[in-house]
């Protein structure tokens, strides 16, 4: 009797054991994979009810590496989250043509092209009121996205920085002789010899410096529309490399870091008079076919490992972000106590005289000329 009763003992410890067992693993699997947020295992799960197996990706071939770029998000998005999805990317238009297109998608109720979108803080203060993109809170993802990286009304995350520049070649003008600030441009011995962009690029912007205002640069262009040899596009550093030009006065830092790879001779200084920085964002249109996915996605961009794979296959990431690898380059000007001026949705949108300001900066550099 005696012997039976510690077996009915032992049955009831090891049935007792086992319930505990079942439900910690039930409560295991209901937490989501450690690491991660609430709100990414909830999408995670949203994901998996949904039948989410594959995330389509539209952009510029020249966009984030285009489609070797996409390959190597795929396998940072299927480690990360211990996923087997595919991302199906096709390289597609202008980032201007893929917001209009979206638009146009969502108005005929139609499924995106693209699960996320990528665009300027121009391209997303266009979309304001359009009811295009979700407005979702991103800063539930992660601590790393903060409100400060999260655009305008929620549309979407800002993934990088571009930062105003003016490049040269490395091996026709030394680093001593570069402009410090953008009247340098104007020194009589680069008369002829420099270009600029052919819609203007970033002045538009630096006129909302303190140091600046429109009036003030309308009279720089001007000048600087008498003293230029040539306009080009923002995206022809070849001329620079060749010496058909010494500057391009000015656009984006990050380009030269990618043909500094290639082992181009270029170099590029941030002017303390002038130093912008726009961003690029992601964000899900209502319409996306796989909003779950689109999320992580954008989740995994902010993340230091994307963020190291986004600086790797593009040459930037975001400068408030920490561990920042473009943000060195602003660190001589921000010990001096100059501030860059961030240039987002919400700048866009105190500042809708800028698209006339744009306009009128354009006309001035080719008809001066």
């Amino acid at each position: 009797m005696q012997c039976r009763g510690r077996f009915v003992l032992w049955f009831l410890t090891a049935g007792l054991a086992a319930l505990q067992t079942s439900i910690a693993t039930a409560a295991a699997a209901k937490a989501g994979k450690p690491g991660l947020t609430p709100e990414v295992n909830r999408l995670i799960a949203a994901a998996e009810e949904k039948g989410e197996q594959e995330l389509i990706l539209t952009w510029s071939e020249s966009s984030l590496g285009g489609s070797t770029g996409a390959k190597k998000f795929e396998a940072l998005f299927n480690k990360m989250y211990g996923a087997n999805i595919r991302v199906n990317f096709t390289p597609g238009p202008s980032m201007t043509d893929m917001a209009g297109k979206v638009t146009q998608e969502a108005a005929a109720g139609r499924k995106a092209s693209t699960d996320v979108l990528l665009g300027t803080e121009s391209h997303y203060s266009a979309l304001l009121n359009r009811n295009v993109l979700e407005e979702y809170d991103y800063t539930k993802l992660s601590p790393r996205i903060t409100k400060e990286v999260v655009g305008y009304r929620n549309m979407g995350v800002e993934i990088y920085s571009t930062i105003s520049a003016v490049n040269y070649n490395s091996q026709l003008v030394s680093a001593a002789d570069v402009p410090r600030k953008l009247e340098d441009a104007l020194n009589p011995k680069w008369k002829g010899k420099i270009a600029s962009t052919v819609n203007a690029a970033y002045f538009d912007r630096v006129a909302f410096r303190p140091e600046w205002g429109p009036e003030k640069m309308k009279g720089f262009i001007r000048k600087l529309a008498q003293h230029v040899g040539g306009l080009v596009r923002a995206t022809e550093s070849e001329r620079i490399v060749t010496g058909e030009f010494l500057m391009l006065v000015m656009s984006a830092s990050h380009d030269v870091r990618r043909q500094k790879a290639l082992k181009a001779p270029l170099g590029t200084v941030i002017l303390e008079d002038a130093t912008t920085v726009g961003v690029l964002h992601l964000g899900v249109p209502r319409n996306s076919s796989h909003p779950n996915l689109a999320k992580l996605f954008a989740n995994m961009m902010m993340t230091e490992e994307g963020q190291r794979l986004l600086y790797e296959v593009y040459f930037t990431d975001h400068h408030e972000l920490p561990g920042s690898q473009s943000a060195v380059e602003l660190k001589e000007l921000t010990a001096k106590g100059i501030k860059p001026l961030k240039v987002d949705i919400k700048f866009k949108v105190d500042h809708p005289e800028i698209e006339q300001l744009s306009d009128e900066l354009r006309t001035i550099l080719r008809e001066k000329r």
